[in-house]
């Protein structure tokens, strides 16, 4: 259908009331009286485009040239009638124009949308799961992170302004508190990994017995934390803070302390997030993360700005966000209308076979976990020696580094649940293709916040307060980092995720053991204190780590032993 192919003039152009009605066309008219600042009457028709390519002749200073491939979008065509044309003062009538002379000037929303649909379809949709599923798995999730991350930096920040010894002193307890948190995201990782499962076989009962049990199983684990905190802390924090300066050895211990009075509350809603996440209710979860996050800051505000408590009003605004974190969250699973419903009884009733299958992804995922932060706990211990200007280094250096990685440790959460809905369904094939085209995407992410990262990098340290005489030291960490990280760090901890999906986590387990303590510990050791290289010699070890991790998971992920697991019996 072309409109107007002949020439047409104002003169003899009929009214819209008696225009044909084009056979395969449905149009609908609209009169708007009084076109701006010339009173000429303007009829605005949208014809229904037939499958081709058309060539629209109407009243413009420029050519318009529609590729029309869909069925469900209106063209729209604006017909000028009148004695002076409002877009040309020097001619009379319609101006006729060819569209063959800058085709590519307008481009119609019509193809651009389906050519993206095109690509998402092809790359990111399998049979176990549409780009769209896995989409809304993931944007909650990224939200989160960012949410998290963000609000995290402005804490640092508040604190860093109490001075270089609450700084140190936080930095390497929250090292600790990493190392726990991660834990217990671990195991709250393998029941999101059994809950994908049964919820790729369709089975009801089994996935509400499987979000309960994770419930009841991360806060078990934070209880016996909290009890191991309180028995032991004397060695955990000379291990921790043996060689810091008094100031910071003290500061520390009340931070360690006042903070795990409150971890088996981290414990639960931990679990109840990885469970939303895990049955496609990610919003909720997203929701609660922004709200608690903002909370959080404002205690801070109050208790480390305002009355300047310094550790206690750290303490205090933990304390007091964690406790009403557990209503905030039950409260917003209510409103949403959550399909994870449970009573209290249930949760201390334990289903063994559930829980195995848990564990078994869960235990070797945070054992993963905890022996890549046990690794970092291990090297802050040989640099607190080297002076609190090392640590301060140290620390900025891995909070720079870990804004880089803020996005695509979001992709990397979700293959979890991704490759355990394939898995579920039976389907391997998927897990591989989707794991290659989500690396692609992080690969791409990395890139784009590298270089976010690097023009940004005279900001951040300011909002760290790093001293002047350490920060060509962090910029050429973070920068090393940089050079690296798109391909090494991705290959090293997203084909993880995919393998401990899949029920490969004994090896994933294996494999990072072993790495940690040759090449990361032994490594920095060696480069950061025998050969006197400092922070950046620990920082060297750190990325050899990741080059080794990434060979090795590489090849595993060409192979199919990895495929022949199985989560659920």
């Amino acid at each position: 259908m072309a409109l107007a192919a002949g020439r047409i003039h104002a003169g003899t152009l009929p009214p819209a009331e008696q225009l044909p009605d084009h056979a395969g066309a449905s149009e609908q008219r609209h009169d708007i009286s009084r076109a701006k600042g010339r009173g000429t009457r303007v009829s605005l028709l949208f014809f229904l485009p037939s499958k081709c390519l058309c060539p629209l002749t109407f009243a413009t200073k420029k050519p318009v040239f529609f590729r029309k491939k869909v069925h469900c979008l209106f063209v729209p065509a604006m017909l000028f009638c009148g004695q002076r044309h409002p877009l040309d003062a020097e001619r009379n009538g319609i101006v006729e124009i060819s569209p063959l002379d800058e085709m590519h000037e307008v481009i119609s929303m019509a193809s651009l949308t389906e050519q993206t649909e095109s690509f998402l379809t092809r790359h990111f949709t399998r049979p176990s799961l549409t780009w769209r599923q896995s989409f809304l798995l993931i944007v909650p999730l990224l939200a989160e992170n960012t949410f998290s991350t963000m609000f995290g930096l402005i804490n640092t920040g508040m604190i860093s302004a109490a001075g270089m010894a609450s700084l140190s002193a936080v930095s390497l307890i929250d090292t600790l508190n990493g190392f726990l948190f991660v834990f217990y995201s671990g195991i709250a990782t393998g029941a999101c990994v059994v809950v994908a499962n049964y919820r790729g076989r369709g089975n009801a009962e089994k996935l509400h017995e499987a979000c309960v049990q994770a419930v009841t199983a991360v806060t078990l684990f934070t209880i016996a934390t909290s009890l191991f905190i309180f028995l032991l802390h004397g060695p955990v924090l000379q291990l921790l803070l043996g060689a810091a300066d008094p100031d910071v050895f003290e500061k520390g211990k009340l931070y360690l302390l006042g903070g795990a009075l409150t971890l088996p509350l981290v414990g639960v809603t931990t679990a109840m997030c990885g469970v939303l996440r895990g049955i496609g209710e990610g919003r909720t979860a997203l929701l609660y993360t922004i709200i608690s996050s903002g909370l959080y800051v404002l205690l801070n505000v109050v208790t480390l700005s305002i009355l300047q408590m310094d550790i206690p009003g750290l303490i205090l605004s933990i304390s007091l966000s964690r406790v009403l974190n557990v209503p905030l969250l039950l409260l917003l699973k209510h409103l949403g209308k959550s399909s994870f419903r449970f009573r209290v009884r249930e949760l201390l009733r334990i289903n063994f076979h559930i829980l195995r299958s848990i564990m078994r992804v869960g235990f070797p995922c945070a054992l993963e976990s905890l022996f890549f932060t046990g690794g970092r706990l291990v090297t802050q211990g040989f640099i607190v020696p080297m002076g609190t200007m090392a640590v301060v280094s140290y620390n900025v250096s891995y909070s720079v580094m870990s804004l880089i990685q803020i996005f695509a440790n979001t992709i990397n959460s979700a293959m979890f649940t991704i490759a355990g809905i394939c898995m579920g369904k039976g389907r391997t094939d998927d897990v591989r293709s989707l794991t290659k085209s989500w690396f692609a995407v992080n690969t791409a992410i990395y890139v784009v916040m590298i270089g976010v990262t690097l023009i940004s990098f005279d900001f951040l340290v300011q909002f760290y307060n790093a001293p002047a005489e350490i920060v060509p030291q962090i910029y050429q960490c973070v920068l090393m980092t940089a050079i690296v990280q798109p391909i090494v760090h991705n290959a090293g901890f997203m084909l993880p995720s995919v393998f401990r999906a899949v029920g490969d986590g004994a090896y994933c387990t294996v494999v990072s053991l072993s790495i940690m303590w040759i090449v990361r510990v032994f490594g920095g050791y060696a480069l950061g204190v025998w050969l006197a290289m400092g922070v950046p010699g620990v920082w060297i070890a750190m990325i050899l780590d990741w080059a080794v991790r990434a060979i090795i998971y590489g090849v595993r992920f060409r192979g199919s032993r990895w495929l022949r697991h199985r989560i659920l019996d």
